[in-house]
């Protein structure tokens, strides 16, 4: 049903967008910004339990600054009342938000800048425990990827 209001949400995006100054605001406008009805699976947000990871590292202070560009969604979708017993591991240029052990490795959603891209680095969990783990290749400067599996 919310795909009524498309046009409409697509209108105001552009009229939005016409108005916006780019120098205070960078990233211009979608039709899913004025999507009110829009249910939050159809939207193209990162799983709760990320969300909820992000949200853990910010308050700890343990958020990298250059992830910054996937916050706005990260707290978006972000579970209320979830608190992961490991958030993260961090490497300088790479971070596996919500991580879980699998076999060979750890899984869960990379965030990566383009000089971690096909190395091995060193990831720690905050908690003293540090792992070695390879970063597959990132095709641009940065990204963001929800069940990545890094390999040790």
């Amino acid at each position: 049903m919310f795909s009524y209001e498309r046009p409409i949400a697509q209108q105001t995006a552009i009229i939005a967008n016409q108005n916006r100054d780019p120098k205070k605001q960078k990233k211009a406008f979608s039709f899913e910004d004025f999507s009110f009805y829009m249910p939050r699976d159809a939207r193209n947000l990162p799983s709760g339990s990320y969300g909820a990871a992000a949200v853990m590292l910010l308050k700890e202070k343990r958020f990298p600054s250059w992830a910054l560009f996937c916050y706005k969604d990260l707290v978006a979708s972000a579970r209320p009342s979830y608190e992961p017993e490991l958030p993260a591991l961090i490497a300088e240029d790479c971070i596996l938000l919500h991580p879980t052990k699998v076999a060979g490795g750890w899984k869960g959603m990379m965030i990566a800048m383009e000089s971690a891209s096909d190395q091995k680095r060193v990831f720690t969990d905050g908690k003293g425990g540090s792992f070695v783990l390879n970063v597959p290749y990132v095709e641009t400067k940065f990204v963001a990827e929800e069940d990545v599996t890094l390999q040790q």
